[in-house]
């Protein structure tokens, strides 16, 4: 099975190093939007304050999959 890499970012970007092995990347896009609907409330202060946060997947030649994107912005 491949493996993909997530990486989290709002400013920082924390970086998966051991990955995940999943079926394809439709399997890696499911556990993106997981790990984004998990990991989004955190990201509350950041978001009211006019950040951006995201979740991307990667596969295992560094070549992007899937992004999923929250920004918050004020006027």
């Amino acid at each position: 099975m491949p493996r993909y890499f997530f990486r989290l970012s709002n400013g920082d970007v924390v970086r998966d190093e051991d990955g995940e092995e999943l079926a394809d990347n439709d399997a890696a896009c499911a556990v993106a939007l997981e790990v984004f609907a998990e990991t989004i409330p955190s990201k509350r202060d950041a978001l009211m304050g006019g950040g951006d946060y995201e979740v991307m997947v990667t596969d295992a030649d560094d070549g992007q999959v899937y992004s999923v994107t929250a920004q918050g912005r004020r006027f």
